[in-house]
């Protein structure tokens, strides 16, 4: 158990920001299948998700 209860939020505040979705792919052809950090980093050079 967590000492506090914001200790475990930003525990898996932690795992789902910098583990899991830095890893999982985004399984839908509009979006290139390819994961959320590389879909911002596309968005913010202006350029579509290849598909």
């Amino acid at each position: 158990m967590r000492e506090t209860r914001e200790a475990a939020r930003a525990d898996v505040f932690r795992y789902v920001e910098v583990e899991y979705n830095r890893s999982r792919l985004r399984r839908h052809p509009d979006y290139g299948y390819v994961t959320p950090l590389e879909t911002r980093s596309l968005l913010r050079q202006n350029l579509v998700p290849a598909a």
